[in-house]
């Protein structure tokens, strides 16, 4: 039954993937960055901390790195000793910087989110809202004339780079965005599962001096689920989509999980991500104790990929477990 609802999610994904489009750019990890995406998903009650990492190059073209670090700090009321089906609030903060070789990218955001969960039964299942504020800087171009080819990075953070400043006028831009997100989820020691839905820069900011182009909305999705097929052995699948004027992008993923013992804090797993119309991406995590480490490597599948190199690392630090 297990194996079955996760095959039967993947399919779902796979039929949505026709019809949702576009997202800003994400890390390979992209699971521990959903609260980037949707305010409202953080799915337990521990204070986590999160680091993600992106080199991508184009050889002979341009390569740059993206970097994020994320804090997850959920708050319950403190007269509380059993943490079970009882409200929290979190609260997140992050920061994610991009930068191009030859200093033709540099762009930051810092990032805070709020959220409130609450119970709808005795089973851990919540539902939840969440706001969250955005303040980005984005310079792009050097000064010279330079024409990439037509989607060049479509999926990354050059191409979002260039969305926001299409004139390449090397100019550094400041703008503040704000999202909200809802989502309804369950977790239990034995099972997780999530689905939520976000709306992104919906005050539509000005991205550039002269008020001629404004960030529009992004629109997404995200779901995923968590079960045993054995004692200790667990199958997961996840997706997230969005959609924002006109540019594609889905990213599903499943993973195999294998604890090494009766306990949840040492465990290996395999993972396979596909980014629909673009690559696939194969990781390996390890998780002892407190801390959880994935490698993540892009195996580009279409031809119009400019002969992109792309892998990936993400640290998860867990201050409460072990």
């Amino acid at each position: 039954m297990v194996k079955l609802t996760a095959c039967f999610f993947v399919f779902a994904c796979l039929l949505l993937a026709e019809f949702i489009e576009a997202q800003d750019p994400h890390f390979g990890g992209l699971q521990d960055m959903n609260l980037w995406y949707n305010p409202a998903l953080k799915i337990d009650k521990f204070p986590l901390a999160h680091f993600n990492m992106r080199n991508v190059s184009y050889p002979n073209i341009i390569s740059y790195s993206s970097k994020a670090i994320t804090f997850d700090l959920p708050f319950v009321g403190k007269n509380e000793t059993d943490y079970n089906n009882i409200p929290f609030v979190n609260l997140s903060v992050g920061i994610s910087t991009d930068k191009a070789s030859e200093q033709f990218m540099t762009t930051s955001t810092a990032m805070m989110s709020l959220s409130y969960a609450l119970p709808l039964n005795n089973h851990n299942t919540y539902l939840a809202l969440g706001l969250q504020g955005n303040y980005s800087f984005n310079r792009v171009g050097n000064g010279a004339t330079y024409v990439f080819p037509d989607h060049f990075d479509k999926y990354g953070a050059l191409g979002w780079s260039i969305t926001i400043d299409p004139y390449l006028s090397d100019l550094n831009y400041e703008y503040f965005t704000a999202g909200i997100g809802a989502a309804i989820f369950q977790s239990t020691e034995r099972k997780q599962w999530y689905a939520g839905g976000s709306v992104r820069y919906f005050n539509h900011p000005y991205t550039e001096w002269s008020h001629t182009i404004q960030l529009p909305s992004e629109n997404g999705i995200q779901a995923g689920y968590t079960a045993p097929v054995s004692f200790l052995n667990y199958i997961s699948a996840y997706g997230n989509f969005t959609w924002q004027a006109g540019i594609n992008e889905q990213f599903i993923a499943m993973r195999y999980t294998h604890h090494f013992n009766d306990t949840t804090t040492n465990a290996l797993s395999f993972g396979l991500g596909y980014r629909a119309g673009d690559a696939l991406v194969p990781d390996v995590a390890l998780e002892i104790g407190r801390s959880r480490a994935v490698f993540y490597y892009e195996i580009n599948v279409f031809g119009n990929n400019y002969h992109r190199k792309a892998f990936g690392f993400s640290y998860r630090l867990n201050f409460f477990k072990g």
